[in-house]
Order: structure tokens, then C-alpha cells, then sequence
């Protein structure tokens, strides 16, 4: 109970300008599924007060807990009463954050950098600057935020009438490297269409649409006043606490596992499905391709991670009648993912194998849409920065998970079997 009641009274004393000076990400990994227990039993305890970076999921799955200055020894006085042994992640958060993007360096580069992290203003205008310097890239504006900035998509297209593919990015605000990896994959996309061969594939055999950075509110606050930030920035009835997590507000078994009712909560699900501004906006806009959307991905970091439904659930033995097609679609993607630098990324269920997320977008994408190939994707890395991955990263990020596209962007994706219905 006393580090609890210390955990909301830190909590309570926020700053406007956040700075992670001292700050601690701790490491648990369990090794038995007495340890996985206590790992959850401490979640239940410490989800609204300390920010999980990643969960207790299953064993041999690293757990990672950032924690405050003034909370720092508590913390581990309690992993240990637990007989949890830990590792320091991260020695200190602040430092992680100024060494993210290089400050100092010079942009030699004609036009826009790909390989350096870019703000919301600067990432609307590439929407804008695509559309006008090549044309199989149309501007789309999807609609507006809570805060009224533009949501924007890019269409890439060859013409005709095709099935639609549709990937998003940054629903979560802090995970910078999923709207950078979107942009580059698009520019590789536009700029090797009618040079290579594989991507002239991709852009004629589909229509593929392209959301860099869907909580836009969000990702401008972690650059103006709190990099760690994730929901969105819409206030809540009756709560100071701002922010829905966007990915806990999708229709589809809104408000079960893995969601939090407190507006608080870094998972608070909403007051409603749908409720978040950007979920609402983006939804009613995917409507016009309703039957015609091929597959659905939405990117995220950290952890390497190809994952597809069920999200809501940590059961593996409810029917899903896609789960073969979708793994062995993601197996193919990842092979061609590892091919550059050797990454590695696991495939399986989201819920099962990770955490059980309900409202979550796989899920939402694969019943509420009807898509057969829903995904979400966890982005680098595994161990060594978490979501302040360094901008020299993002070309790698790049490339590989570009390598992954060229293989779903030239499949057949047949449809397969009926879909469940919500």
C-alpha cells in the first residue's frame, strides 16, 4: 500500500516540459509461470502508476517497466520480495531521448530526409509534396484530428479500379519509428515504380493507401511536451486525465481484456467505441471500401513482432477461420524481412502470444472491416532502446519491412473463408 499511495502522488506532480532525467527502465524476464504470476499480480498493481513498456505475456518474454527517480528504489525492493530478478533496460531515460535524433548534424540531402525523425507539420507536407511531384500519389484528407490537424493519407496508384491495401502508422504517439518506416516505404514505393519490376507489381496489382501518422495530436505532444506520451489528446467527461488509447477503441469487443475504464489509464479504452476523434474519422472514411480492402496492417514498435487475430483474447483454441492463410502470409513476409540485416521477427496470434488487447485494430480490421489479411506489426527493436530507437535506425527499419511489402504487395490474397461476424 505505501508504494502505491508514493505512485499516485507521483503521478499527481506531472510538469508541463516532461524531462526522463533519472528515470529507469527495469527488465523482468520470467522463467516459470510462478514468476508470469507474480509479473501479473504486479501489473494489476502498478498499471495506472508506472508505464509498463512491455507486459507480462508469456515466458522467456522480457517485461519492461519504466519507473520515476523517487520511485526507482521501491520499485525494486518490491521486484525482489517478489523473487522477481531484474536487469536495468535503460540506465537512464533522458539520455535514451537526447541521443534519438542527432541535433547537431548537418542535412546534406536534396529534399526530404528520410533517415532523420520529422514533426507532424513537416510529415503533412510530404503528404501534400508527393502528390505533387509524382503522380501516381494522390493527397487524401481523411479528416480532422480532436485538436483539428489534418489526418492525410497518400494514395498510391496506377489506375483503374483495384483491390485496396491499407497500412497505418502512429496511432500510438511515442513510437516514432512506425510514421518514419510508413514514409520511407512509400518513397521506395513511388520512386522504383517502373524500375523495378516487384514494386511495378505492387502498385498495379493494388491501390494501396497509406496513413503515416494517424494520431496526429498525439505525436505532436511527444515532441512539444512529452516524448513518452501515447493516447490521443481529447479530453474525457469527468476526468483531468486527457487521452483515449486509440488502439483499445475499436468496436470489436471494445472494453474487454487488456483495456482499463480509467481515463488514467495509458489503455483507458474510451468512453465509447469509437469515441476517439481519430478512430471515429478514419473508421467512417474506410467505409467507401467496404468488401474491397485486401489487407489491413497497422505498424507499431517495439518488440518484432508480425502478429494477426484474435487481439482480444488469450484463448488460441476459438475458432478463427483465417489463421492458417494469415500465418503462413506472414511467415513468407517475415523471411523476406530477415533477408537485409538478419532481423527476426516472431509470428502468431496477438492475444495469445503477446497480450490480449480488446478493441485493438487487428481484430477491428479483420471483423468489423472484413479483411482477411489483418495485422499488427511491432517494429525494431527488442533489446537495446525500446521505442526511442535512433534515427540512423530507420533506414534498416526501412528497407526490411519494405522487403516484407514486396511479398504481400504481389500476392493473390484470395479471400478465403467467411469472415465471423461482429
Amino acid at each position: 500500500m505505501k508504494l502505491l499511495c508514493a505512485l499516485l502522488v507521483f503521478v499527481a506532480s506531472t510538469s508541463a516540459v516532461k524531462n526522463y532525467g533519472g528515470y529507469q527502465v527495469l527488465r523482468v524476464v520470467p522463467q516459470d509461470m510462478e514468476q508470469l504470476q507474480r509479473l501479473h499480480d504486479l501489473y494489476s498493481l502498478l498499471e495506472d502508476t508506472v508505464d509498463f513498456w512491455k507486459e507480462p505475456t508469456r515466458l522467456n518474454q522480457p517485461v519492461d517497466i519504466m519507473v520515476g527517480p523517487n520511485l526507482v528504489k521501491d520499485v525494486k525492493i518490491e521486484l525482489s520480495r517478489r523473487c522477481l530478478d531484474f536487469s536495468i533496460f535503460v540506465e537512464d531515460v533522458q539520455t535514451n531521448i537526447n541521443n534519438e535524433r542527432c541535433t547537431n548534424c548537418v542535412n546534406t540531402k536534396a529534399g526530404f530526409d528520410y533517415t532523420i525523425y520529422h514533426t507532424s507539420t513537416q510529415i503533412s507536407q510530404w503528404v501534400t509534396d508527393m502528390a505533387r511531384d509524382h503522380g501516381i500519389v494522390t493527397e487524401i484528407n481523411i479528416g480532422k484530428s480532436d485538436e483539428g490537424r489534418d489526418i492525410k493519407a497518400v494514395k498510391i496508384s496506377s489506375g483503374g479500379s483495384k483491390r485496396v491495401i491499407y497500412i497505418q502508422g502512429g496511432i500510438h504517439a511515442r513510437e516514432w519509428i512506425s510514421p518514419a518506416t510508413m514514409m520511407y516505404m512509400a518513397n521506395e514505393m513511388v520512386t522504383m515504380y517502373g524500375v523495378d519490376s516487384t514494386v511495378t507489381a505492387m502498385v498495379d496489382n493494388y491501390d494501396w493507401y497509406i496513413v503515416p501518422s494517424l494520431n496526429v495530436d498525439g505525436y505532436d505532444y511527444t515532441w512539444t511536451n512529452d516524448r513518452m506520451w501515447r493516447k490521443n489528446r481529447q479530453t474525457n467527461t469527468g476526468s483531468s486525465c486527457i487521452g483515449t488509447d486509440l488502439n483499445r477503441n475499436y468496436p470489436y469487443k471494445w472494453g474487454g481484456s487488456g483495456t482499463s475504464d480509467n481515463p488514467c489509464s495509458d489503455i483507458f479504452h474510451g468512453e465509447a467505441p469509437l469515441s476517439g476523434i481519430e478512430t471515429s474519422v478514419v473508421h467512417e472514411w474506410l467505409q467507401q471500401f467496404s468488401g474491397n480492402i485486401a489487407l489491413f496492417i497497422d505498424f507499431h514498435n517495439y518488440s518484432q513482432l508480425w502478429l494477426y487475430p484474435w487481439g482480444y483474447t488469450n484463448k488460441k483454441n476459438i475458432e478463427q477461420p483465417h489463421k492458417d492463410l494469415q500465418h503462413d502470409l506472414a511467415i513468407r513476409a517475415t523471411d523476406a524481412l530477415r533477408k537485409p540485416y538478419g532481423t527476426e521477427y516472431f509470428v502468431g496470434m496477438s492475444g495469445p502470444d503477446m497480450y490480449p488487447a480488446a478493441g485493438a485494430s487487428e481484430d477491428y480490421g479483420y471483423v468489423t472491416l472484413g479483411v482477411s489479411y489483418s495485422y499488427i506489426v511491432e517494429l525494431r527493436d527488442e533489446g537495446n532502446y525500446g521505442f526511442l530507437i535512433p534515427e540512423d535506425w530507420i533506414e534498416p527499419s526501412g528497407i526490411e519491412t519494405f522487403e516484407a511489402l514486396k511479398v504481400l504487395g504481389t500476392d493473390t490474397l484470395p479471400i478465403g473463408p467467411p469472415i465471423p461476424e461482429a
